[in-house]
């Protein structure tokens, strides 16, 4: 990393942090896109627009993006496993109180207070791998973390629209939040700081160096890449299940297949990404992150195609599975070059700044998508909006000056 003499120790213990944190990122966002699957029972209870759930998912990002940089340097001063452990059990309870909402103004505060403790995960967890792992195999490390959230959307998707029908969307967005609250426990018990070694002088809560961070070119371009992928997958995740029921006709646990589908193959993608950039190109990430952003453009051009001219339809499996390799399988990466970055004791800060540039694409990109569904009564041209975001990445990318490759040293525990 970043000027830095680094001396890494080789531990088993190591892959105990990616499951621990695996485990974290699934339930984090069985509940996240637990909103998206459920929509079409939130729509019809609270008499929703197609932009007012677009809104609602608006809500959740606000909080997450505002609470991402102080988070980042909380978490540089105070350490990974309290952060973490505080934030899981307030999103739990957050979720919780969001299933006994009587209105769409009240659903709407809780999301946000929910979003204020998300924008804690990815901060810490960026800040644990990178501080466990040396550059070859972090990336590898990274992917297999964050399959984590391709598992819970997965897990989502093949449950939570069971759940739905036997019960309630709202009983069974409670039961997701009192597992979350009560995955406390371990935690707290296997979570644990890295042990790196470093010359580099114990991090200080300087709240001043947010805005250092902020304003550095580097991180504004990476924060920029993360808005438009941000935009990307809410986009996706919010509305593949009112398109599939509404304008593509299928039942609604059909379409949580399909969900989960793209899920699923989005994890796999996030691990074979990283492998080829820990093990074929030495440590390298951006050709892998500009391949991955050419095939989000053209999926979701597909996805377009399909909409306004339905007799290609048999392609629409083709275009969730693309998208899943690429809207969903780009986070991996994009968190190791930021992490890559800067120095240490400065990756939970970078994690924030970018992502709370990521999440202002979120915040933006669904009730957009949603405006455009309304007034075209389609989502055609909603679907091409995000080859738009795919075509900004890529140009983007050609700014980002990617940092040189520099080996640590390694030893045994």
């Amino acid at each position: 990393m970043k000027g830095e003499s680094l001396d890494y120790q080789k531990t088993s213990y190591q892959w105990v942090i990616v499951g621990v944190l695996w485990l974290i990122h699934a339930l984090l966002f069985i509940n996240v896109s637990g909103f998206g699957i459920l929509a079409p029972y939130i729509k019809e209870e609270f008499h929703l627009s197609s932009f007012q759930i677009g809104f609602l998912i608006s809500s959740l990002s606000i909080g997450a993006a505002f609470s991402q940089m102080p988070s980042g340097l909380l978490v540089d001063f105070m350490g990974v496993r309290r952060m973490m452990s505080l934030a899981i059990g307030t999103m739990g309870l957050f979720l919780v109180l969001f299933s006994m909402a009587t209105s769409f103004p009240i659903a709407l505060a809780i999301l946000l207070l929910h979003g204020l403790a998300n924008g804690v995960i990815s901060p810490a967890a960026s800040k644990s791998i990178i501080g466990w792992f040396p550059t070859i195999g972090r990336a590898t490390a990274m992917g297999i973390k964050q399959t984590g959230v391709n598992f819970g959307g997965i897990f989502a998707g093949l449950l939570l629209p069971i759940l739905a029908i036997l019960f309630s969307w709202r009983l069974s967005l409670a039961a997701v939040g009192l597992v979350e609250m009560a995955s406390v426990i371990l935690v707290y018990h296997l979570l644990r700081e890295a042990p790196i070694r470093s010359e580099a002088p114990r991090v200080t809560l300087a709240w001043g160096k947010i805005l250092q961070m902020a304003r550095q070119r580097d991180m504004l371009v990476l924060g920029g890449i993360g808005f438009c992928f941000f935009a990307s997958q809410f986009c996706f995740s919010t509305y593949l299940i009112l398109f599939l029921t509404q304008e593509m006709k299928y039942p609604i646990v059909a379409a949580g297949r399909y969900f989960a589908l793209s899920f699923f193959i989005g994890a796999v993608s996030r691990v074979l990404w990283s492998l080829a950039s820990d093990y074929l190109l030495g440590g390298r990430r951006k050709g892998i992150l500009f391949v991955i952003t050419l095939v989000l453009f053209f999926s979701s051009m597909m996805l377009g195609m399909i909409s306004f001219f339905p007799t290609l339809s048999p392609l629409l499996t083709a275009a969730i599975l693309a998208f899943g390799i690429s809207g969903i399988g780009w986070n991996a990466i994009f968190l190791t070059i930021v992490g890559e970055a800067v120095d240490r004791e400065s990756i939970g800060l970078a994690t924030g700044v970018s992502y709370f540039f990521g999440f202002l694409g979120s915040v933006v990109a669904p009730p957009l998508f949603g405006l455009v569904v309304d007034r075209t009564e389609a989502y055609g041209c909603a679907w091409l909006f995000l080859t738009l975001c795919a075509g900004a990445i890529l140009i983007l990318l050609s700014f980002y000056r990617e940092k040189k490759v520099r080996p640590e040293t390694v030893s045994e525990a």
